[in-house]
C-alpha cells in the first residue's frame, strides 16, 4: 500500500500527515508556516522527508496560489511571497529524492470532497475552504475544472464590497481570518507584526493605509487568532460582533455568486473555520434573508453542505491528486 508525506501550507501553519492510498492518516502535526524564504520551505518539507522517510513511497503538497500541476511552478498569489515563480516538485526533490506532486489548496479540498467527502455522490460542486485566507475548487463532471491559467475556483478574487476597490474587498480579506485578523487589530491596537502572516499583513498595511483606532496608543503586542477571535464574540465584544457580521455578509455573497454563476449540486463549506457551529449556521440564515427579499426561486438557492473534512480536507485532497498524477 503506498503512503506519502503530505503537507498542506497554509498562511499561519504547515499541517502534514502520512496518508495511505486508501485516504487513512497517521502522525498528524503542525509547524509554524515557513513562509520567510525559498530556503525555509525546502528545509520544512525536508526535515519532515527526513523524518519519514523509511515510511514513505512520496510527498505530496498543497499550496496557496496560481499552480500549474504537471510542471508544479506557483505562478503568483497567496502567502508565499518568495516562491512565486519557482518549481515546487524540483525544489523538494533536490533533498526529497521520490516522487513529488504540487495543486492548489482549494483544488486539493474539492478532490478530498468528490473522492470519499460531501460531494461524493454529485457530478457538479463546489467548495469553499475558510481558513487563513479563503480557497475554493470546482468539481465539473465529477473531476477538478482548472481553466485558463488553472485559476478557476480562485474565489478569493471576488469582491464582496463594490464601494471599496482596495485589497480588503477581495474575499480572500472579508472571509479568512487574515482579514478578521487585520480588522480586529485595527479596532483594538493590536500589533500586526505579532500575528501570524506578520510580514504579508504588514506589507498589506503599507499598501491601505487604514489608520488604528487609537492612533497615539501603543500597540498591543498580543495575538489575534482564531481562538481569540471567537472567544471575544461569544463574550459579545462589539468590535468581534460587527466584523462576525461583515464576515458572514460577505461569505453569503460569495456563496450565492457561485451559485448563481455555476449552478452546483452541493457547495461544501469546510476550512478551520467552519469548526465553528454558528458559521454555518449564520450562513444559512443570511442566504434565506437574501433569497427572500430576492424573491429567488428554488432553482437559485445554494444546498450548503458542511465538509466532512473540515481543516484535513487539503491533506486528504494532495493525496488524491498524488494518486491520480502517478497512477496510484
Amino acid at each position: 500500500m503506498k503512503t506519502c508525506l503530505v503537507c498542506d501550507f497554509g498562511g499561519s501553519y504547515v499541517k502534514y500527515a502520512l496518508v495511505d492510498e486508501q485516504g487513512n492518516m497517521s502522525e498528524n502535526g503542525r509547524l509554524p508556516a515557513p513562509v520567510q524564504s525559498v530556503q525555509a520551505f525546502a528545509d520544512c518539507v525536508h526535515s519532515l522527508y527526513a523524518r519519514f522517510q523509511t515510511q514513505i513511497g512520496g510527498i505530496a503538497l498543497s499550496m496557496p496560489g496560481y499552480i500549474d500541476p504537471q510542471a508544479g511552478i506557483l505562478a503568483g498569489a497567496g502567502a508565499y511571497l518568495h516562491l512565486y515563480g519557482q518549481n515546487l516538485i524540483h525544489l523538494t526533490r533536490e533533498k526529497c529524492p521520490v516522487p513529488v506532486t504540487v495543486e492548489n489548496d482549494g483544488k486539493c479540498a474539492a478532490l478530498a470532497e468528490s473522492w470519499q467527502g460531501a460531494l461524493k455522490d454529485v457530478k457538479d460542486g463546489a467548495v469553499i475552504v475558510l481558513g487563513t485566507g479563503l480557497g475554493g475548487g470546482i468539481i465539473k463532471d465529477r473531476k477538478i475544472h482548472g481553466g485558463r491559467g488553472f485559476v478557476a475556483g480562485e474565489i478569493s478574487y471576488l469582491s464582496t464590497d463594490l464601494d471599496d476597490l482596495s485589497e480588503l474587498s477581495n474575499a480572500f480579506m472579508s472571509c479568512g481570518m487574515m482579514g478578521i485578523t487585520y480588522r480586529m487589530c485595527k479596532k483594538k491596537n493590536i500589533d500586526l507584526a505579532a500575528q501570524n502572516s506578520g510580514e504579508f499583513l504588514q506589507k498589506l498595511d503599507r499598501r491601505l493605509g487604514i489608520p488604528y483606532r487609537f492612533p497615539d496608543a501603543p500597540l498591543k503586542k498580543e495575538k489575534m487568532d482564531g481562538i481569540q477571535f471567537f472567544s471575544l464574540l461569544s463574550q459579545g465584544d462589539s468590535d468581534a460582533e460587527d466584523v462576525y457580521r461583515q464576515f458572514i455578509k460577505a461569505l453569503a455573497w460569495v456563496v450565492h455568486s457561485i451559485q448563481v454563476i455555476y449552478a452546483p449540486e452541493k457547495i461544501a463549506v469546510g476550512g478551520g473555520l467552519s469548526r465553528q457551529e454558528c458559521v454555518l449556521r449564520d450562513l444559512k440564515q443570511r442566504l434565506n434573508a437574501l433569497y427572500h427579499g430576492m424573491r429567488l426561486g428554488d432553482e437559485l438557492k445554494a444546498d450548503i453542505v458542511p465538509s466532512v473534512y473540515f481543516d484535513e480536507c487539503n491533506l486528504l485532497g494532495a493525496m488524491r491528486h498524488h494518486l491520480q498524477q502517478t497512477g496510484g
